[in-house]
């Protein structure tokens, strides 16, 4: 039997959902503002997303709910480069720094993230390549490393720019 999901019910913590069993649903970062997906659910459960658009996909969103059984976005850890500006510096410098990591990557097209004041970098390639990019930017006093973190959990990453 297949679940449809068409509309995002609300998250996670919720009142209205305390209490109810969670089968959740793996969905990756760059898989979260997609309209339609097919996915199966940690207890078997086949769920054929089919949302407005618009949509995102953010940790912990409710997708469907039985009255016993919520249906829910889990989103895992994903390789991603992380950029910790100096925040010894002036604010204009870390703007100016900040620009120019959104600057090289979005280029590329690759997504960046601030969250809890560092840049989160999606790796679409190593993290070698990633990091050489940085450094070549020369950023005064950032600390560059790659990690496994959950990425885009509340809401879409930027990639927009002008060419």
């Amino acid at each position: 039997m297949m679940l449809e999901a068409r509309e995002i019910l609300g998250t996670m913590g919720e009142e209205r959902f305390v209490g109810r069993r969670v089968d959740r649903v793996r969905v990756e970062a760059a898989e979260a503002g997609r309209r339609r997906l097919r996915r199966r659910t940690h207890d078997g459960l086949d769920l054929a997303i089919d949302l407005p658009a618009g949509s995102f996909l953010a940790d912990g969103a409710v997708l469907a709910d039985d009255g016993s059984r919520i249906v829910a976005v889990e989103r895992p850890a994903e390789p991603a480069l992380v950029i910790r500006l100096d925040r010894t510096l002036a604010p204009d410098q870390l703007i100016a720094q900040a620009a120019r990591v959104g600057h090289a990557f979005g280029n590329q097209h690759v997504p960046v993230e601030i969250a809890d004041g560092e840049l989160l970098v999606h790796l679409t390639t190593s993290s070698e390549v990633a990091t050489a990019t940085v450094e070549r930017l020369g950023l005064h006093g950032a600390v560059v490393f790659a990690a496994t973190l959950p990425l885009a959990r509340r809401a879409p990453p930027q990639t927009a720019h002008a060419h």
